[in-house]
Order: structure tokens, then sequence, then C-alpha cells
């Protein structure tokens, strides 16, 4: 399995508007963030979680012109406002993708891209919606799921194999962190180092980390107020903040 780091920004991408850059160091590539989204090349799939409103540019500098299904963890418009980069995915393989989501955001999500799901006038519909159960199969890749809090929403989680993806984490439900052990990559949401009303902090994180005690941990959809050395300096062994492009063999 192949693990690509599309984005991992947050909302507003790092750094934000011109001459607004936030603290980070410019001249450093890696503080150069996409909104986020992971690419998993799987069982010769290739399977994208989140469709970023940067999606375009994300996939052709990952020069993937072919996408089998798409995973969304929920349906803010930085993890969703690049679906309408699928149809050129579609028309390229002359495919239907599927798109699996749950069922809480299957009908915002069918609504608000009605002309992706169900065609409109000229438009084909090129994607197909699949509702996720906690253990579903994409081919032969097996998909473990489950929600977690991101303040007033949910937002799934995915675990395949011992890789597992879990963006914009203010808390786990009951016992549902045990899931997440034996993992050799976790890539976690870090939005900034304090607390926010829908996102753990960096001490939260890393006690949700001494605990589950994954092989490597990557932080991801953080803002410009983390810079990438110094947030690297403050990391304990193994764990380290992402950065777009980058690359994990499995």
């Amino acid at each position: 399995m192949k693990v690509r780091v599309l984005g991992c920004g947050g909302s507003f991408g790092s750094p934000l508007a011109w001459n607004r850059n936030g603290n980070i160091d410019i001249n450093n590539p890696k503080n150069h963030r996409t909104r986020s989204s992971v690419l998993i090349n799987i069982n010769d799939q290739n399977l994208l979680i989140d469709t970023s409103p940067d999606l375009r540019s994300q996939l052709y500098n990952a020069r993937c012109t072919k996408i089998d299904a798409v995973l969304f963890t929920h349906e803010h418009s930085d993890h969703t406002a690049g679906l309408p980069d699928m149809r050129a995915m579609s028309l390229i393989n002359q495919s239907i993708i599927p798109a699996f989501l749950s069922s809480d955001i299957k009908d915002s999500m069918t609504r608000n891209y009605q002309y992706i799901f169900d065609g409109h006038r000229d438009y084909s519909p090129f994607m197909s919606v699949k509702t996720i159960d906690s253990t579903f199969s994409i081919g032969n890749t097996k998909i473990n799921t489950f929600k977690h809090n991101h303040g007033s929403i949910d937002v799934q989680t995915y675990r395949i194999n011992n890789f597992a993806y879990s963006t914009d984490l203010k808390n786990f439900y009951e016992n549902d962190i045990d899931k997440l052990k034996d993992l050799d990559l976790w890539i976690v949401g870090l939005l900034r180092y304090d607390p926010h009303p829908s996102h753990a902090g960096f001490d939260q994180i890393n006690e949700y980390i001494n605990y589950l005690k994954p092989k490597r941990t990557l932080f991801t959809h953080m803002t410009a107020l983390l810079d990438y050395d110094e947030l690297m300096s403050k990391c304990p062994e193994n764990v380290e903040p992402a950065y777009d492009g980058m690359s994990i063999e499995l």
C-alpha cells in the first residue's frame, strides 16, 4: 500500500492571502499547504479520501489520472469542494466513480452536487452514492470506519489495514479510540497548538498518540500558525508534520 498526502492544510490553506503568512517561514516549501486530501494506492486501486478545493492541481502533481473510489470524511467545503474535478477522471476512464459517505451527509451532498450524482440537462452523472457501514469493501480492500467528534458535527475516521486517517478531530466517542491500536501509520488532524472548539490541540493529540503508540504519526489539516521546522522540533519520536506530496510505503 502506498499513501500520498495530496494536501495537509487547513480550510484556508497555508500561507493565507498575499502577505498573510501566519507564523510560517514561506521560504520553506513544506509550509505551503493545499487543503487536505490523501491518495491511497492498494490492490491496483486508487482510493481518494476527500476532494479538496485544490484537487485538480494535487492530482496533477501526483500524476494521477484514475480514481477508483472516493471516501468522504464529512461535508465541510474544504473537504468536498473539489468534487467537480472528478468529472475529468470519469471522462478519461469512462467510468462512474463511487462516492462512499455516511448516511448523515447523503442528502446534503446529493442536493449540493445534484448534477454530479443525478445529471442535469446536458450533463450525465459521473458519480454514484454508496452509503457506508462500519465495515465495507471496495474490490478486495476492506475498510473499517467510525465517527469521531468535530465540534457540532461528526467526521469519519477510516482504517485500511494498519493505516488510519482521522482529520478534523476534537474527541473520540466511548472506546472507539481502541479501534486504532496496532497502526503502522496514523494521519491525524492538528489545526494549531492550542485547542479549538472543533479541533483538539497539540497536547491532546499527543495524549492520543501516547495511548495508541502507532509506529508513525503524521499531522495534517494544519493552519499557517504551524511552522514545519518549529513543529518538528516539538514532536516526539516517530511523530512529524506531513507536507504536500509526501509519500509513504506501507
